[in-house]
């Protein structure tokens, strides 16, 4: 009876599985009790490397369902880390045969998104399932679980100029940069931590040292947050505690120096702080011998962002797993980063194209 009730439930799949004779015995009737579900094979271990990310891996492979019958199955591949009982999930493959092949790449992005720490070994479980119709529930094979080595996104290097002065000792080491970020050397730009000391004085240097090519101003005023730049005197127009600047390096007899921003403090807010979403954040103290701002914050279970001036004017979070980036690294407006209850030292390092974070457990 069970065999009857299922194939006046799925008339439409008797279409496809009849035979292109007139004799109706020749029809195939589906027995749910006669399915087998696929069988994985145990893959061996994955290592991703970074320089090798968009080869493919070795595949990952099952033994076929069985139906009872010749049938077109389709299966779906699905990924999550040991012990989350598949929750989350990442499906990461949908094909006919029994073998799903992915580049380095997306494995990196798919156990960033299950929430992987990434540059590190991690054990993971890999199931399928296998389908031939809408109208039937999916066959689960077995759950066997291998290891992946995942890659710490490098991040990439810019070209960049250097803006030294009082706030760094007038000492190329301790300065900060100016970063051509399109690539073609037009603009350079940037945040910069002056500690209120811009007006004591600064240059722009194109080397890391006193080599001739310094840019200063003759200027004596600042004209729409803009100064002329060129072999001149300390640049001593612009005052503000942290600034964006943007550096115009078209024309060699033309070039500009811009005051985009300025910022007075940087601070930490999420669910995860003292204070939850609310102001005031939690202020993280400027450190001038490491160049980042700091401070020991005790976190519970939780979200955190970055975010300066007590407000979301100006705000960093995590980028997205597809965008490839170190983990620590931030974009304006990105997503809340997760974080475990604990004692942190957190660091911030604003003076980078993609700012950074650390927390480190004390």
């Amino acid at each position: 009876m069970k065999a009857i009730k299922y194939t006046f439930a799925i008339l439409s799949l008797l279409i496809l599985f009849t035979s292109c004779t007139k004799d109706d015995s020749n029809f195939v009737y589906f027995n749910p009790d006669k399915v087998v579900a696929a069988k994985m094979i145990k893959p061996a271990d994955i290592i991703i490397l970074d320089e090798k990310k968009g080869d493919n891996l070795p595949a990952i492979t099952w033994n076929k369902a069985s139906y009872g019958f010749d049938a077109a199955v389709n299966y779906v591949v699905e990924l999550s880390l040991k012990g989350k009982n598949f929750n989350p999930l990442r499906v990461i493959g949908s094909v006919s045969e029994p073998s799903l092949i992915m580049k380095g790449s997306d494995l990196q992005a798919h156990m960033d998104a299950l929430g992987a720490t990434l540059g590190q070994k991690q054990e993971v479980e890999v199931r399928v399932k296998s389908t031939i119709a809408d109208q039937i529930a999916p066959k689960v094979s077995d759950v066997i679980s291998f290891f992946v080595t995942t890659y710490l996104p490098k991040e990439k290097e810019y070209n960049k100029v250097w803006v030294i002065g009082d706030y760094s000792g007038w000492n190329h080491s301790k300065s900060q940069f100016l970063y051509d970020i399109a690539g073609d050397k037009q603009f350079f730009e940037g945040w910069v931590m002056f500690n209120g000391k811009a007006q004591n004085g600064f240059k722009i240097t194109y080397t890391g040292g006193w080599n001739g090519d310094d840019i200063g101003t003759n200027d004596a005023a600042v004209v729409n947050n803009k100064i002329k730049v060129e072999p001149g005197g300390n640049i001593g127009l612009f005052d503000g505690i942290i600034m964006y600047l943007k550096l115009d390096n078209r024309n060699q007899a033309n070039r500009t120096l811009e005051r985009v921003k300025t910022l007075s403090r940087i601070g930490l807010i999420g669910s995860a702080t003292p204070n939850d979403w609310n102001s005031p954040d939690t202020e993280l103290v400027y450190n001038a011998t490491s160049g980042l701002f700091e401070a020991i914050v005790t976190l519970k279970d939780g979200e955190i962002k970055f975010r300066a001036d007590n407000d979301w004017g100006t705000n960093w979070g995590s980028f997205k797993p597809q965008d490839s980036k170190n983990p620590n690294q931030l974009t304006p407006g990105g997503g809340n980063i997760p974080v475990t209850a604990g004692t942190y030292k957190v660091t911030f390092n604003i003076n980078k194209v993609d700012p950074t974070f650390e927390l480190i457990k004390q």
